[in-house]
């Protein structure tokens, strides 16, 4: 049986994971943790944060750059952190990426009084990566909004 949640009773997230499982991963070295990689997953370390939100940066546009009008491609991406946003608008804008055929999907959003946040909350998910990164992309080359596709409550929309 699974440990309830201390956040939501009736779902699963990080306080629900057994305690044996953090305890192990906690006393994992950074050599085994190097081992756990494996095709698809690959293990990387970083010597600075800010190496750390190019190498995230770079993911975007990796993704982008992939993407073609008969085969579009896009990115998943989450909240937290976001100093990397910024730094994906600062580089399709220098290398005049376009992005028309390209996607994003929020991973995340706020929910409120059973609908998602708005756009223009304070908190907002969904405003954060707008502002942060697709407001700051050159219009002659930012995606369609159709093509930034964010979480809502009515999962039929």
């Amino acid at each position: 049986m699974r440990k309830i949640s201390s956040i939501a009773p009736d779902w699963w997230d990080y306080t629900t994971i057994d305690e044996g499982i953090v305890r192990d991963a906690a006393a994992l070295t950074p050599q085994q943790m190097l081992k756990l990689s494996r095709p698809g997953f690959q293990v990387v370390f970083y010597d600075t944060l800010e190496e750390f939100y190019l190498a995230e940066a770079l993911e975007y546009i990796e993704a982008w750059k992939a993407s073609t009008p008969d085969n579009p491609a896009g990115i998943c991406g989450p909240i937290g952190p976001t100093e990397q946003l910024p730094l994906v608008a600062r580089i399709v804008n220098a290398i005049g990426l376009k992005l028309h055929s390209a996607h994003f999907w929020g991973m995340d959003e706020w929910v409120i009084d059973g609908r998602e946040a708005s756009p223009t909350h304070p908190l907002s998910f969904e405003k954060a990566d707008r502002e942060l990164c697709f407001g700051r992309i050159d219009r002659k080359l930012v995606m369609p909004d159709s093509n930034l596709h964010f979480p809502k409550s009515d999962t039929r929309a």
